[in-house]
């Protein structure tokens, strides 16, 4: 594999989350590997299901959700409330769900194998995985975690599909995932809750984006009907 290939493009993603574009150069680097981390709650799902519905229905590349966390018929449900017809997308051919919820240690070479093969085959240029807090259950030493993500990102990048890859924060820790994760990635977005006295507020802010002169403050995550966006915070 040369330099070449693994070298971060130029070409920008659309991510179809309003207001997150503006603050990375117009989208995510193609090709690259991104971490959506966060607290339960945070939002990360519907983001990530609006970053590849918005490829789908707007810029026609096809889309794969692998999940280790949630059924196809609980993920389309909770999506058809902001407006994400994923059955439609699934029957036309430009969606696909993965189930990987039994996922174990013994399995798990091939659940990789069988991602990388459906992407292939689909010619699917984005990709999340939901989550690999879940995925990683099944390694017993984190140096497997770590062979895996870089072989994604490797793999990935060679397609040019660009990769979301949720990891889950548990309430009231700082660190993200199992440690490698943020090494691997060549970006990181933090979603936060943010407890205050007239409630729970939320929020982003972007800690990492390979080849981009990204925005460095936090912003507001604001869910509607029509799924999430982000604001600047007014201070």
């Amino acid at each position: 594999m040369t330099v070449e290939e693994l070298k971060i493009s130029d070409e920008r993603v659309s991510t179809g989350i309003d207001g997150l574009d503006d603050l990375i150069e117009g989208g995510f680097p193609r090709g690259s590997l991104i971490l959506l981390a966060g607290s339960p709650g945070s939002g990360k799902t519907i983001a990530s299901a609006q970053y590849l519905y918005h490829g789908a229905t707007k810029l026609k590349e096809k889309g794969i959700y692998v999940s280790f966390a949630e059924r196809r018929e609980t993920f389309f449900q909770n999506m058809e409330r902001f407006g994400f017809d994923f059955e439609i997308l699934e029957s036309k051919g430009n969606f696909q769900f993965l189930d990987m919820m039994t996922c174990s240690e013994e399995t798990i070479g091939s659940v990789i194998n069988m991602i990388l093969g459906e992407v292939s085959a689909m010619h699917a240029k984005r990709l999340v995985i939901d989550s690999f807090s879940a995925m990683a259950q099944a390694f017993k030493k984190k140096i497997d975690a770590r062979i895996i993500v870089h072989l994604l990102e490797k793999m990935m990048r060679q397609t040019d599909c660009t990769t979301l890859m949720l990891v889950e924060i548990p309430t009231g820790t700082a660190a993200i995932g199992m440690g490698i994760e943020e090494f691997v990635a060549d970006g990181i977005i933090l979603f936060e809750t943010v407890e205050e006295k007239i409630g729970i507020r939320k929020r982003a802010i972007i800690r990492k984006m390979r080849g981009t002169n990204h925005n460095m403050n936090y912003n507001n995550i604001i869910i509607s009907a029509n799924g999430i966006s982000l604001m600047p915070e007014v201070t």
